[in-house]
């Protein structure tokens, strides 16, 4: 063994230097390759979509929530209009079913599970707290 050491010395040493001198100083200069690419990136990116980038990238986003504003909550609120209302005020769970739907949730949280064909999707149902607090009242009331 130790004659297979002395025989290879050279090699051995020029992979040391290799491996704890030029090798660490290769990585930095990538590194720093690497850092000033980006940068050149996301200047050229600026310099393309100009300053607004962000205040056009929030076009599309406005869009939808439009698009869901004018089409789908009047559906879903028209929906639940003619549904039937449970609300256990001792979980504080409420259950709303349709013809077609069913929406489970707690009125404390701003979250629901609606129950659709079989499957369940878990959305914000923010926009239907006051309809949900005006069934729980008059629920209460009726008790």
């Amino acid at each position: 063994m130790l004659n297979f050491v002395l025989d290879h010395l050279l090699i051995i040493i020029i992979a040391c230097v290799v491996l704890f001198v030029i090798l660490p100083f290769i990585l930095r200069i990538a590194s720093t390759i690497i850092k000033v690419v980006v940068i050149i990136l996301i200047l050229g990116v600026l310099g393309v979509f100009g300053a607004h980038f962000l205040d056009n990238s929030n076009e599309p986003i406005k869009a939808t929530h439009e698009f869901a504003t004018n089409t789908i909550r009047p559906a879903i609120e028209k929906e639940l209009s003619n549904a039937d209302f449970n609300y256990d005020p001792a979980t504080k769970k409420y259950t709303i079913q349709s013809g077609s739907i069913k929406l489970e949730g707690v009125t404390d949280s701003n979250r629901a599970d609606v129950i659709f064909k079989d499957k369940t999707y878990t959305m914000d149902v923010t926009f239907l707290k006051d309809f949900i607090q005006k069934q729980v009242d008059q629920q209460n009331q009726t008790n």
